[in-house]
């Protein structure tokens, strides 16, 4: 099947309006963001069941492409970040997905399984991965990359077909759904200014006023990365905040001290002094959950023995039942059930390991 280049909006909008409603699309992204904080929309492979086009998004607008996401089901493999992409791009996140990948695991493979695993698997195919990591923004892109775009998708349709079959014949079709509706939820959340310093890695080791001036420093940090358009880690490393956080003097001394290079003191000195110290004059938050103790490690070995029985019966892997933070965030508060053990998980694991607590 030889594809179609597109960069041109008009013919992307005949296409799209000769497209029959609702009929689902196959569809892969190829993006950049070593150096950016937003994800840079690049190429758009999309299978049609008939034709596959790979469209060019550094010539075709978001405004021609978002009909394409808004009026079709999407069918794409681990795509989370590709949703993020699309987002950016356009504005708005998809409003319906099939992931492969989800299939796949509520089918009975390893949840983590890439497109060319589940490929190679299903249909006996090998694809290549060499242009993986290639500047997708460059123009011309290679053949090499061509191919690649092209297999992504070329091969989707059969696959997305027999992995349905699977989940029809073990009655798993609703699970699929109640997955890929809870994947674009979660891509469609914002975590709150004020929660922003419990994606700090590290953050669990503070505690008292260096919480609280942890607190005040990541919305900060994290803005910035959105204005400047810059990964977070090129404004403030993880790091960098905990350092800040535990200090317990406030001067340009300090960041000079702590490693900060002399530009970025004076372009953003003032700024991290100020928020310490009103971080300090802050409440501080309640500290993350710490490790757990002899007798919830205890308790979670035999919730894990439970899972992985339960799993064994029903041919799953014991990971797409339970993943290790829903099961202590249920050791820890079983009167708080996490939203994803609620819907189909609820009878099949979570009913039994309330029993048990």
């Amino acid at each position: 099947m030889a594809y179609l280049w597109c960069e041109d909006n008009q013919a992307i909008s005949e296409w799209q309006g000769g497209l029959t409603a609702g009929t689902p699309l196959y569809l892969d992204t190829e993006f950049m963001r070593e150096r950016t904080f937003w994800p840079q929309l690049a190429l758009v492979q999309v299978h049609d069941g008939e034709q596959i086009r790979l469209i060019d998004t550094t010539r075709v607008d978001g405004p021609t492409l978002s009909p394409v996401f808004q009026q079709h089901t999407l069918v794409m493999h681990a795509c989370s970040e590709d949703l993020e992409a699309i987002a950016t791009f356009t504005g708005q996140y998809p409003a319906a997905i099939e992931d492969t990948q989800i299939a796949a695991a509520l089918s009975g493979e390893d949840m983590q399984w890439g497109y060319q695993k589940v490929v190679q698997m299903l249909l006996g195919v090998d694809l290549p991965k060499g242009a993986t990591r290639t500047n997708w923004l460059k123009r011309p892109l290679s053949d090499e990359q061509l191919h690649y775009a092209e297999d992504d998708v070329k091969y989707l349709p059969e696959v997305a077909a027999l992995l349905a079959e699977r989940l029809d014949k073990l009655g798993r079709r609703a699970w699929w759904q109640e997955e890929c509706e809870r994947l674009l939820n979660q891509a469609r959340s914002v975590t709150p200014a004020e929660d922003a310093w419990r994606n700090v890695k590290g953050a669990g080791l503070l505690q008292g006023e260096s919480l609280a001036v942890l607190a005040a420093l990541t919305p900060w940090r994290d803005q910035m990365a959105r204005e400047r358009n810059l990964p977070k880690s090129f404004v403030l490393k993880d790091a960098q905040l905990l350092d800040l956080a535990r200090a317990s003097r406030s001067d340009r001394g300090l960041l000079a001290d702590l490693g900060f290079h002399p530009k970025q003191i004076r372009r953003d000195g003032d700024a991290l002094l100020a928020l310490m110290e009103e971080g300090r004059r802050q409440t501080p938050p309640d500290p993350l959950p710490g490790p757990p103790d002899a007798a919830q490690k205890k308790l979670a070995k035999t919730l894990r023995n439970r899972v992985g029985v339960i799993a064994e019966e029903m041919d799953m892997k014991p990971d797409v039942l339970m993943r290790r933070r829903w099961l202590e965030a249920l050791i820890r508060h079983p009167d708080r059930v996490p939203e994803p053990l609620t819907g189909w998980r609820h009878d099949i694991v979570t009913q039994p390991l309330l029993e048990l607590l």
